[in-house]
């Protein structure tokens, strides 16, 4: 005999109950991502900054100063044969530092 008023009580508790399970376990793993996916991005900007620093301290002989991109503000000195960048990250502030020979 078909049932011709709809989902029965248990099928539509079951069905939620999956939705739910499935939502649960997939939001964290998404928002982890795209965490992740801001971290790298700010991180392939700080490399941005390092090269113009590089440039700007080779030419210009400026040794610090901070840049903007994306409206987030890169700190960056040269000091001790290394340029290190100073940055937001989404969980921490980030301290990036690499060699330097003029």
């Amino acid at each position: 005999m078909k049932n011709s008023k709809g989902f029965s009580w248990p099928e539509t508790i079951l069905s939620l109950s999956i939705t739910f399970i499935i939502a649960t376990t997939i939001l964290p793993l998404l928002n982890n991502m795209i965490v992740h996916l801001e971290d790298k991005r700010r991180e392939y900007h700080s490399s941005l900054v390092m090269y113009e620093v590089a440039k700007m301290y080779t030419v210009e002989d400026i040794s610090m100063g901070a840049m903007q991109i994306d409206k987030l503000t890169y700190s960056y000195i040269v000091e001790n044969d290394k340029i290190c960048i100073d940055y937001k990250g989404m969980r921490e502030e980030q301290h990036n530092c690499v060699p330097f020979i003029k």
